[in-house]
């Protein structure tokens, strides 16, 4: 059908078409704007009881692992006065990312360098020995705590003797510092990217980088904030040796985990709580081609749940936008294990929906061993009853998309709102899954962009594009094949799966 056959024809049939059309790459590129809408006055609630950021420079959209590692290694050589790396861990065979930190702090005696890694994640040991904490551990040797401070955040919901017991790996399941963003001077990558080979080759991920001052600081403040409950690493005596403590003011999450959250919630409470009022911002003051940027944040063990609001927040609105207007919403994560919460929104929003997600043999998982390698299969189960759920509920404007690229695994996530049917006015990129365990047991965080700025939608309309080029339908018969080829004792295993993967 030409765009024009689809504007003469009366509006209550286009409206019927179009909620059946299924988000597909062609629905993205036929369908045409008939309502406009400013984003940012739809979404202007959102704005209220969050700092929000008006950014004046050009948001840069990465779109390949290539050109995010050589992002980060021109953020590395340029920085001049500060370098704050916050993700789950990294790589142990980063040796290059590494060398570049050292010389930048060679050559900068006025640089500082700060890293946010999980502790059970940067303290696990691969074939060699290695870990994130040896290979970062030389760092604080050679220029001291006062220019390089390694945080390693552990969770409270694993001390005492629960904490003897699981072993590394499976430690993980109860709580990570997920949080994934890198700062140089004034500019941060927000991403879901970890700092390890694949998320810099073949495995596909988000990046945008936001040049801000402002924006910059608030980042490093959350860091710096986490830092202040995390154990901080201190060379040992012993070359790539280490020993972790805990700040003297802080109590020992594996032995108080009780007094620990309460101490952590007042600090990360006070740091919210600061950033709402010096970055408040009034929807009355928001032009209609300004570029927003709301940042929030995550922690349900420690009685913060900012980015749940946000997202209880942001469904509403969209549902009540898309009752009396043509709306459409892609929502990507790298695994199909949405909350309960997300995908009851989803089936009842009045938007058209896709969902994009990692195809079995792009699943992180689909080459593990022992019991992780059932993973993929547990996904496929999970999105089969999902899309009986869709069936049943009659629901012919909602499809899920596989990401299926020979070679690669998908680790991207996000949303992308398209009030008027053309271009994105709204997205978010940041770490969660929109998981359980997003939700309840890591460290989270995201950003949601809104924005008039034209550049800025054409771009963020390409990187759909780009990632939905690589997926194909999910097919219920496939799937239901899928679900018959599962091990029995899998069923059983997926409550528990649900909501620690």
């Amino acid at each position: 059908m030409t765009l024009c056959g689809l504007v003469k024809q009366p509006v209550q049939r286009q409206a019927r078409q179009l909620r059946r059309q299924a988000f597909s790459c062609t629905a993205f590129r036929q369908t045409t704007a008939q309502i406009r809408q400013p984003g940012a006055k739809v979404f202007a609630p959102l704005l209220e009881n969050r700092p929000a950021f008006r950014i004046t420079k050009p948001i840069s959209v990465i779109r390949e692992p290539q050109q995010f590692y050589k992002q980060l290694l021109c953020g590395i050589r340029q920085a001049r006065q500060r370098i704050c790396l916050s993700s789950l861990y990294v790589g142990s065979e980063e040796t290059e990312l590494v060398s570049e930190l050292d010389q930048a702090l060679q050559r900068n005696p006025n640089l500082h360098l700060s890293v946010l890694l999980d502790c059970l994640r940067g303290t696990r040991t691969d074939a060699q020995g290695m870990s994130s904490a040896t290979l970062l551990v030389p760092l604080v040797a050679k220029y001291g705590a006062e220019r390089v401070q390694i945080y390693m955040y552990h969770t409270p919901a694993l001390s005492g003797l629960s904490k003897q017991a699981w072993p590394q790996r499976y430690n993980e399941a109860f709580g990570l510092q997920h949080i994934k963003a890198y700062i140089f001077d004034d500019k941060t990558i927000v991403s879901g990217a970890n700092l390890s080979r694949d998320y810099f080759t073949n495995r596909q991920d988000r990046y945008m980088q936001i040049d801000s001052r402002q924006f910059t600081n608030y980042f490093a403040g959350l860091v710096h904030t986490i830092g202040q409950f995390s154990f901080h690493m201190r060379a040992g005596d012993r070359v790539a040796s280490y020993r972790l403590e805990m700040p003297d003011e802080m109590a020992d999450p594996t032995q108080e985990p009780r007094v620990f959250v309460r101490e952590a919630n007042e600090r990360m409470a006070l740091f919210l709580e600061k950033a709402e009022i010096e970055h408040a911002m009034a929807a009355s003051n928001v032009g209609v081609s300004d570029t927003l940027v709301i940042p929030t944040v995550q922690m349900r063990q420690l009685g913060i749940t900012q980015d749940e609001a946000h997202m209880s927040e942001f469904f509403h609105l969209i549902h009540k936008f898309a009752q009396s207007h043509e709306c459409r919403s892609l929502m990507a994560s790298a695994y199909f294990n949405f909350s309960d919460q997300y995908k009851r929104s989803i089936l009842d929003s009045a938007s058209r929906w896709d969902v994009l997600v990692a195809s079995p043999q792009a699943n992180g998982f689909y080459t593990a061993k022992g019991i992780s390698q059932f993973i993929p299969n547990m996904y496929s189960i999970i999105e089969h009853e999902f899309l009986h759920a869709v069936k049943a509920q009659g629901r012919e404007d909602i499809s899920v998309q596989e990401y299926v690229r020979p070679g690669w695994t998908f680790h991207g996530k996000g949303v992308w709102c398209y009030l008027n049917q053309q271009r994105p006015q709204l997205t978010m990129i940041g770490s969660p899954n929109y998981g359980y365990r997003s939700i309840y047991r890591d460290l989270e965080a995201q950003v949601t962009i809104i924005s008039g700025c034209s550049q800025l939608q054409d771009d963020l309309h390409r990187e759909a594009l780009s990632l939905l080029s690589h997926s194909k339908a999910a097919d219920q018969k496939e799937l239901r094949q899928r679900a018959r080829n599962s091990p029995l004792w899998l069923y059983g295993l997926k409550p528990f799966i649900m909501k620690k993967m």
